[in-house]
Order: structure tokens, then sequence, then C-alpha cells
């Protein structure tokens, strides 16, 4: 089966250019607007893989993270993290995990195809 995917960005032009794209080649994605939403949606939906944006309202992606973290569903959830903000002025708060990427916005759609067969296991295809 293709991945499903949950996308989180509170700037609907990324969650629609992004989604579209990622619909396209054959994801199954859920889209929502904010840290609350993501991880309320994941935890229904147990993604195989989650995008965020670092900072939206309600709560920063890095924030839902941690609260995926706590619950045994979903903390192997891979996640890649996005962001206009230089990685080096968010490393404070992005997690130092295997399972975790961060991608500097505008998002390089090539990078993100390896992002994700990196973190997915046969490439992007989950059994």
């Amino acid at each position: 089966m293709i991945a499903q995917i949950l996308l989180a960005d509170d700037n609907p032009d990324i969650t629609g250019l992004l989604g579209d794209y990622l619909s396209m080649k054959g994801h199954r994605m859920i889209l929502v607007n904010d840290g609350y939403q993501l991880a309320q949606k994941a935890a229904e939906h147990r993604p195989h893989l989650i995008i965020t944006d670092i900072q939206m309202p309600g709560a920063y992606g890095s924030s839902a993270y941690q609260v995926l973290q706590k619950d045994g569903n979903t903390r192997r959830i891979p996640v890649i993290f996005m962001s206009a903000h230089s990685h080096e002025k968010l490393a404070p708060i992005l997690p130092k995990d295997p399972k975790t990427r961060f991608l500097h916005k505008p998002i390089d759609l090539k990078l993100l195809d390896e992002t994700i067969a990196e973190l997915l296991p046969l490439g992007g295809y989950c059994p």
C-alpha cells in the first residue's frame, strides 16, 4: 500500500501544494492546520509518516511531537519537520531522534521524495 501521510501546516498554500503533490505520487493524505489537530489525527489514524511545520498557532509541531512520543501507538511514526527558519536556529527545539528529519522551506520536492524514501520502508511504500 502507498503511505498514509499526515501533513500539518497553518499555511493553506503549503498544505494544498504538498498535499496535491504527494497525492499525485499515490500517497493518502490527511491535512491539518495546527498542532492540536496534528496530535489528534495522528492518534486517530496512526499514519506511516508525519510532515509538520514547526511554528503553527495553538501548538507547535515540536510540541505535538512530544505528545506523540508519550503514546505507544504513535511514538514510532517518523516525522519530517519543516520551517523557513534555519536548522541552526531551531536546533534547541528539534528532537534528536533517528526517525526525524528537518527540511527548509521552500521545500525542495526532490529532497522531500528522498527523505520520505529514507524514512519509510520499501522506499515510500508500506506493506
